[in-house]
């Protein structure tokens, strides 16, 4: 059996262990550029699908 939110939970525990691992190579400033970034895009896709 398949359930969708099992596959977005393992899929967000994935992405969680991404960030942790990427957050202790990267340096600071790196973040703050993806948080825009990410803000940018969240922005962009709700002006297109509301």
């Amino acid at each position: 059996m398949r359930n969708g939110k099992r596959f977005n939970l393992g899929g967000l525990f994935i992405l969680a262990g991404v960030v942790i691992i990427l957050s202790l190579v990267l340096p600071s400033q790196f973040w703050w550029f993806m948080l825009a970034a990410a803000l940018i895009c969240f922005g962009i896709w709700l002006n297109r699908c509301r």
